[in-house]
């Protein structure tokens, strides 16, 4: 079987699912903040709006990374890197060791360790690099 013609490994299946979650999970964000935005005084209502485009902006993001590797698009490697390692800062700013939601820095570290763990397999990052 040539390389052009090698099946996707599960690893970049994984991978893209889990993007895909991240990427609902963004919308899910960028939905909260658009409602809350109507909530909180009118001087906040702009960037509240503001904060839920650009988080609706990474939702969409993610799914294209999510779709791209699905369909074994090389630059979805670097995008999913990329999101990860924000993730993981993120993740680290949210766990202050005392009252913070330390379920979600937990969630968020996981699945950028996860999703970093799958893309940089050498099964994926060959499957990315063949030549169509």
């Amino acid at each position: 079987m040539s390389e052009a013609a090698q099946a996707r490994p599960r690893a970049a299946s994984a991978a893209a699912a889990l993007l895909l979650v991240e990427a609902l999970g963004m919308v899910g964000v960028a939905v909260y903040l658009a409602i809350a935005s109507f909530g909180d005084p009118i001087e906040h209502l702009g960037g509240g709006l503001f904060l839920a485009v650009i988080a609706a902006g990474a939702g969409l993001f993610l799914a294209q990374a999510g779709r791209a590797m699905l369909n074994g698009r090389a630059w979805s490697r670097s995008a999913a890197v990329v999101w990860q390692v924000l993730q993981f800062g993120v993740a680290l700013g949210t766990f202050d060791g005392a009252e913070g939601p330390v379920p979600l820095a937990l969630l968020l570290a996981g699945l950028a360790i996860a999703v970093m763990v799958l893309v940089l397999r050498r099964s994926v990052t060959g499957w990315l690099r063949r030549e169509d």
